[in-house]
């Protein structure tokens, strides 16, 4: 059972850090766009990888509910749980405000600005997460 539930927050992990890549890649364009530098955005690269990000991060929260209801019944998870239930619309925002961004590109300024700063607030949300996740493993699953 510990392995089972070991693939969550792995998997989440792993989806902070694409995450953190878009953001990076992200970064590049708000370099551009807000600050005058001449940077090259990797546009294709920023979507997918943010895409992946926001899908297996809103995915996890679907996974961790499912697996906290199978196997832990009803722990006190702390922070964990409502904090994902925060990233939860943000990161459905995030998601559907870069695939409008993506499929209607134009010169913006407010709305890649809004939806930089909602995933900037998911990433801060992820790191609480990790740290919050990494007590209730010890908690439950290694039983520490």
């Amino acid at each position: 059972m510990t392995f089972i539930l070991s693939i969550h927050p792995i998997a989440q992990f792993a989806a902070i850090l694409i995450a953190f890549y878009a953001a990076y890649l992200g970064l590049q364009r708000a370099r551009s766009l807000h600050f005058g530098k001449s940077v090259r955005f990797l546009r294709e690269r920023h979507v997918i990888t943010g895409g992946i990000g926001l899908i297996s991060m809103l995915g996890g929260i679907a996974a961790g509910s499912i697996m906290v209801n199978r196997y832990l019944l009803s722990p006190d998870l702390g922070l964990h749980e409502p904090v994902a239930m925060i990233i939860l619309p943000l990161g459905l925002f995030g998601l559907f405000s870069g695939f409008f961004l993506y499929l209607n590109p134009r010169q913006r300024r407010i709305l890649p600005a809004i939806h930089a700063i909602n995933n900037l607030v998911i990433l801060a949300l992820a790191v609480l997460q990790i740290v919050t996740g990494i007590a209730v493993y010890l908690r439950y699953v290694l039983r520490l």
